[in-house]
């Protein structure tokens, strides 16, 4: 389980380090745009459609780091606060469940939908780049996304059977 859970850190750390580029980009090509307006002979047309493009895999990026954590994705914690934490773990372990069916509609209709993007050729309107790239963020990111879930799951399954840690006095 440690070792997963390293890797699973590794994960999460370069995801934060591609949402932290795709953010820099997204404040210069927008910052770009507005510039460009003051300027008579100068035109960025292409900013919205390449910001828009760029927030679907940081939103969904953001999303599958968040699911790491214990109340990092909205959840029932309005009614499993009242449990006890066992109970509160085997909720986890059932919101983990459910999250895994989402990661694979996800998937499956988001590699459905990127193949059918390459297949018909489709392009942005103003790029002119095959819009299959972008499309093809969704499987990735819901895979990510799953991962992600499956150590949440593993980790609260494991503390439901085992018991709690013992906190170490300091």
């Amino acid at each position: 389980m440690k070792t997963f859970q390293k890797i699973m850190d590794g994960v999460a750390f370069a995801e934060k380090i591609f949402m932290a580029v795709l953010l820099c980009v997204i404040s210069v090509v927008t910052l770009g745009s507005v510039i460009s307006r003051f300027t008579p002979t100068v035109s960025w047309s292409f900013t919205e459609e390449l910001v828009i493009n760029l927030f679907v895999p940081l939103s969904l990026l953001g999303a599958a780091v968040c699911t790491r954590d214990e109340g990092g994705l909205i959840s029932m914690s309005l009614f499993t606060n009242f449990m006890p934490r066992k109970g509160q773990r085997w909720m986890n372990v059932l919101m983990v469940l459910f999250g895994l069916a989402f990661c694979f509609m996800l998937v499956k209709y988001g590699w459905a939908k990127a193949l059918s993007d390459f297949a018909m050729n489709k392009t942005t309107y103003v790029l002119r780049m095959k819009l299959g790239y972008f499309t093809m963020t969704m499987p990735v990111c819901g895979v990510l996304m799953a991962l992600h879930l499956i150590e949440f799951g593993i980790v609260n399954a494991y503390h439901a059977i085992k018991g709690e840690d013992e906190e170490v006095a300091e």
